[in-house]
C-alpha cells in the first residue's frame, strides 16, 4: 500500500512538471530587428531583417571596421530560431493615416525634430505601445531617420496645403483671447 501511493505522488510530480515546462516552450518570443546597414569598404548600403541586435550584426558580420548599423524597426516575434529560422516579417500597421512616401511635418512640441519636414519610409504596428510607428527620412537634415507614432504626425501636401495650414493655425492663434 505504500508503495502504490509513492507511485501514484511520482506521477502527479512527473504530470505536474510536464504541464509547468510545456507552456514555457509555446510561449518563446524574441526581438527581431530591421536594421540599416552600411559596409564602409564596399560603399554599399541595405536593409536587413534579423534577431540580431545592430551591434551584435555587426560583430557577427565582418566588425566594426567594415560595417556600420542603425536600428529602422523593433517588434516582437513568437517561436523559435534555433534552427536558423530568419525572423519574423515587419508587423503590418493598422488602418494607417500615412502611407510610404506621404510628406509629414512633425508635431511634437519642445523636441529637436519639432516642425520638420520628413517622408515616410516605414509603417509597422506595435503591438506593445498599441500604436502605429512611422519611420520618418529627413532628407535635408544629412539624411537622418526616426521613428514617431501616428499621433505626432500632421500630413504636409504640396506647398499651397503647407501654405494653407500654416495660415489656418496663425488664424486660430490670433482668436485665442
Amino acid at each position: 500500500m505504500c508503495l502504490s501511493a509513492l507511485r501514484y505522488s511520482c506521477l502527479k510530480i512527473g504530470i505536474l512538471l510536464c504541464l509547468m515546462l510545456l507552456p514555457m516552450s509555446l510561449l518563446a518570443e524574441y526581438r527581431a530587428y530591421l536594421i540599416e546597414v552600411h559596409d564602409h569598404i564596399d560603399q554599399k548600403t541595405w536593409n536587413e531583417r534579423t534577431g540580431f541586435s545592430p551591434d551584435k550584426y555587426i560583430l557577427t558580420h565582418g566588425g566594426g571596421n567594415r560595417l556600420s548599423a542603425f536600428t529602422k524597426a523593433t517588434w516582437v516575434c513568437y517561436g523559435d530560431t534555433s534552427s536558423y529560422t530568419p525572423a519574423c516579417p515587419i508587423p503590418k500597421p493598422i488602418k494607417p493615416k500615412f502611407k510610404v512616401g506621404d510628406r509629414v511635418r512633425i508635431s511634437l512640441e519642445q523636441h529637436l525634430t519639432s516642425d520638420w519636414i520628413g517622408i515616410v519610409e516605414l509603417a509597422y504596428y506595435q503591438k506593445g505601445v498599441k500604436s502605429n510607428v512611422y519611420g520618418i527620412r529627413f532628407g535635408d537634415k544629412r539624411k537622418m531617420y526616426n521613428r514617431y507614432f501616428e499621433f505626432n504626425l500632421v500630413k504636409v501636401g504640396d506647398a499651397a496645403t503647407g501654405q494653407s495650414q500654416q495660415a489656418k493655425t496663425a488664424e486660430s492663434t490670433d482668436a485665442t483671447p
